[in-house]
């Protein structure tokens, strides 16, 4: 079973195909046809306008993915299957190279430096406002033998 997401989408596809001639819906193969009918929603209603253009509908995106794979399938003529497949490839190195920017490990370990480096020079600051002074280990030894001399004095 597919997501969610893909189960409306094919609802979506399913009654785009009931809506489509039968000449181009005959080109569709009865496999993909039985895939979508397996696996669409059975509590999603959809509602799509057909006085629009298919462009203009208010289609999902898996939706519009669907579509786009059934066109490269089976209705694209010849001459234009090569320049689709070309912009679909392009498509798909923009959406990769977007993906390689915003997570690309190199990135996030130089924001985490910055970030790092600012936290240290705020402390470096307010290390700068603290005095602390430590007694050497002689100076307590001392410091605790003039105690117990002052203490039997006191006595």
């Amino acid at each position: 079973m597919l997501n969610k997401n893909y189960s409306e989408a094919a609802v979506e596809v399913l009654d785009i195909l009931n809506h489509m001639n039968a000449k181009d819906l005959a080109k569709v193969s009865k496999k993909f046809i039985t895939f979508l009918n397996e696996n669409a929603s059975r509590d999603y209603i959809c509602n799509l306008d057909y006085s629009k253009k298919l462009n203009d509908m208010d289609l999902k995106k898996e939706t519009r993915g669907l579509l786009a794979v059934m066109y490269r399938s089976y209705w694209c003529p010849e001459e234009e299957l090569e320049d689709l497949q070309a912009k679909l490839y392009e498509n798909e190195q923009k959406y990769q190279n977007e993906l390689r920017e915003k997570y690309n490990p190199d990135n996030i370990f130089k924001k985490h430096n910055k970030i790092e480096k600012l936290g240290e020079e705020n402390i470096e600051e307010n290390n700068l406002n603290i005095t602390m002074y430590k007694e050497s280990f002689f100076k307590k030894i001392i410091n605790k033998i003039k105690k117990i001399f002052n203490k039997s004095n006191n006595k």
